[in-house]
């Protein structure tokens, strides 16, 4: 749903309701609650250190990626608020290996706690919270993205994938 914004200096960005952040959340009480009803495998009351551990630097990397990835908005002084209005485009930094490096830590995150928890539905969940982000945010943010920006996003587009 992209237009004039209210001074006429360009197209507005469609709005995302809920946030990325809260449907991560509700993907990962969606896991909680599955493994508990449902689970896939056994109910073991201990959980290995290994699985803590991979799953702890997953969930590290996953921090730094979306830490990363908002520096360097901050840096080109554009929002990185999802919905929001976009001053510039981020080609440096981790965007130069992923057009969604904020949506792609969520997932990342969601596969790491999985892991360290031992709750196999977060790893079944966490590809569905990208293929959610795609069809719900993404391609709402790309086509606005695309109105705003015109060539230099369709470049963009050309030589960063969506996500890896």
């Amino acid at each position: 749903m992209s237009g004039q914004d209210h001074t006429g200096t360009g197209p507005v960005n469609a709005p995302i309701f809920p946030k990325p952040p809260v449907v991560a959340l509700l993907f990962i009480i969606a896991g909680w609650a599955l493994n508990h009803f449902v689970p896939l495998g056994p109910r073991d009351a201990s959980l290995p250190i290994e699985n803590a551990v991979i799953g702890g630097i997953i969930m590290a990397c996953a921090v730094a990626i979306a830490l990363f990835a908002a520096r360097e908005m901050m840096r080109a002084q554009t929002t990185f608020l999802p919905g929001g209005k976009a001053s510039a485009l981020v080609f440096r930094g981790v965007y130069k290996r992923s057009r969604n490096p904020m949506y792609l830590s969520l997932a990342f995150f969601t596969l790491g706690l999985g892991i360290a928890t031992v709750n196999p539905w977060m790893a079944v969940l966490a590809p569905v919270l990208l293929l959610y982000m795609q069809e719900r945010v993404v391609k709402r943010e790309e086509a606005y993205l695309k109105e705003r920006f015109g060539g230099d996003y369709a470049d963009y587009t050309r030589k960063v994938r969506r996500w890896l």
